[in-house]
């Protein structure tokens, strides 16, 4: 079956046009033909729908070998095999994938492939989207938690075929001649459905707080009055003293119960819910917004060492979030 077939952007018989294209479109800088007589058969369909990158690809009946190299490109790209299968190297693992495993790879980081009679539908989803939509369904405590998901989708298990059906819903929708397509709130409708429905259905960092299996009962009573003080005054200046004085309980305490619940020092989790606003900021900031003001605004003078923090944090510079803003 082929997807997105009124989305047909490039078909080729040629390998080095089709490593000319996959260089530009999905940042795949190095594509072998294994077998001395076979050739590709490239077919690439794409689509573009509220920031989200929808793509099918196809080498034909052949068996190919791929590489991809670190890129700087904030995003997840979710693939889920239509025909074939195929042997992957991700992020130091070793995989296979196939009709009945897809997987998420991080564009950060280098991939390399073997496939055979190999076909994908996937889709880019970029990381400040998918915190975005955490924090919209949890709030503060999406921004406590760095964003990870497991690599490997194991599409028998329900929450995968879900995923998979989600995914083949969106490129029908898309790829049919449908009244008001191009409405806006229809693209976004969809956006957000492919993103809530990665967020609960596939194993992330954010699980257990979707599924509202967190451990918050079990901290203790000065411990929220502390988090709960930082959430609600972390643009204005807080010392380690007013936490205590706000909370009720001594120095030591304090540094303990935040270390036990949180595996973090009472001020070390100040500066990383300021981080976690200073990145929302960033993202919506529009053309009028500067990377000093929003820095400064959560508390961050010292502009080389608020860049350091934020690239280890986020992995992108902050001017880099800024431009990408709305």
């Amino acid at each position: 079956m082929t997807y997105l077939t009124n989305h047909q952007v490039f078909a080729s018989r040629d390998l080095g046009e089709t490593q000319d294209m996959l260089s530009n479109l999905n940042a795949i800088h190095k594509l072998e033909v294994l077998g001395r007589r076979a050739s590709v058969d490239t077919a690439i369909h794409a689509a573009c729908f509220s920031n989200l990158n929808l793509l099918y690809a196809s080498f034909g009946d052949v068996r190919v070998k791929i590489e991809t190299p670190e890129c700087d490109t904030n995003s997840l790209f979710l693939v889920v095999v239509t025909n074939g299968g195929g042997t992957v190297r991700h992020q130091g693992q070793d995989f296979d994938v196939s009709q009945d495993r897809g997987m998420i790879r991080d564009m950060r980081t280098p991939l390399s492939a073997t496939e055979d009679h190999f076909s994908a539908l996937g889709i880019e989803l970029p990381l400040n989207l998918l915190r975005q939509q955490a924090h919209a369904l949890i709030g503060d405590a999406a921004l406590m938690v760095d964003l990870k998901f497991k690599t490997g989708i194991d599409l028998k298990k329900p929450g995968g075929r879900h995923i998979r059906n989600t995914l083949n819903y969106i490129a029908r929708t898309i790829d049919e001649p449908l009244p008001n397509l191009d409405n806006t709130f229809l693209f976004d409708s969809l956006r957000d459905l492919m993103l809530v429905n990665v967020l609960m259905q596939l194993p992330n960092s954010f699980s257990d707080l979707l599924q509202h299996q967190t451990v918050s009962s079990a901290i203790p009573y000065y411990v929220k009055r502390a988090r709960d003080y930082i959430h609600e005054h972390a643009d204005t200046s807080i010392t380690l003293q007013k936490l205590v004085s706000h909370a009720g309980c001594s120095y030591r305490t304090m540094q303990v119960g935040f270390n036990e619940a949180y595996g973090m020092s009472p001020m070390a989790y100040l500066k990383s819910v300021r981080l976690a606003r200073a990145h929302l900021d960033l993202m919506n900031a529009g053309p009028d917004g500067t990377v000093s003001e929003i820095a400064a605004k959560w508390g961050f003078i010292h502009m080389g060492r608020f860049s350091h923090a934020y690239a280890k944090r986020f992995g992108v510079l902050p001017s880099e979030t800024l431009r990408r803003s709305p």
